[in-house]
């Protein structure tokens, strides 16, 4: 079982500025629901019952008031330096992560339950770091995602905003071995600025156990820019919200039951 989770929210949120007033985007409220919360309710339906959060120092005490309210177990990571970018962000957790394999999500990224669960794959057991990858993305403007080239049985080649060619959208969502903070150690001893691109890529150098999850067309997505923002409020990804909001309603119909729990179940995770 997986009961720790990383989620980076350190970015400067700079692209949607003219949407939230200067504040952060994990804030965004979504029908009512700050951004953050989509991620954190997946991770919890899973089984997280920890969260790291990594933020920006600015914004460190709006996410504690904001986290108190959603009711979890969680340590606050403050980012001093996020012009160093996620991969420093990253690194920042290794302290406070105590199980061996634990989760990482972004911030801002609405996705269901079901890609922590592809994850957790029986065949990925072995595996140094797992992303959650979709070959058909439909919710996402592919030309602005992280891309990710494998081979046939699914290790990782290459991952990059500008990689020709591809065969998975990453999703932010990844599956990690703690001895990856290794990795992230060695970047960060090599140059200020680095990304969890750079620690993947860097992973394969090093010929970790490196691989993707592969899902099809699955319901999730990003915010990123205005038109992403859009999109999901108005637009064709109004059904992500959709969805993953009927899971979050139905888990907590379970939980009020007398012996049940929210936790998904499948016979082939590990």
């Amino acid at each position: 079982m997986i009961t720790e989770a990383v989620i980076l929210a350190g970015g400067s949120s700079s692209r949607l500025i003219k949407c939230t007033g200067g504040k952060p985007k994990w804030s965004i409220k979504l029908r009512g629901k700050p951004i953050i919360s989509f991620p954190i309710n997946a991770l919890r339906s899973v089984g997280v019952t920890k969260f790291i959060v990594v933020v920006a120092k600015k914004w460190h005490r709006e996410m504690n008031k904001l986290l108190k309210k959603l009711s979890i177990d969680y340590q606050l990571v403050i980012n001093n330096h996020v012009e160093r970018e996620n991969g420093y962000s990253f690194l920042l957790g290794k302290d406070h992560v105590t199980s061996n394999h634990f989760y990482l999500s972004m911030s801002d990224h609405i996705y269901s339950s079901k890609l922590l669960l592809t994850l957790r794959h029986k065949k990925y057991s072995k595996a140094d770091l797992v992303i959650c990858g979709d070959r058909e993305p439909l919710f996402i403007n592919v030309a602005e995602a992280t891309k990710i080239l494998s081979d046939n049985r699914g290790n990782i080649l290459a991952i990059g905003k500008n990689i020709r060619p591809f065969t998975h959208v990453d999703t932010g969502v990844f599956l990690i071995n703690k001895k990856m903070f290794r990795v992230a150690e060695d970047l960060a001893s090599m140059t200020e600025k680095f990304t969890m691109s750079d620690i993947v890529n860097k992973a394969v150098k090093y010929r970790y156990f490196v691989k993707v999850a592969t899902i099809y067309r699955g319901y999730w997505t990003e915010i990123d820019t205005v038109d992403d923002l859009v999109a999901v409020k108005k637009g064709n990804r109004r059904i992500v919200l959709d969805i993953v909001l009927r899971s979050i309603t139905y888990e907590k119909y379970l939980e009020a039951i007398p012996g049940r729990g929210v936790m998904i179940k499948d016979e082939s995770i590990i």
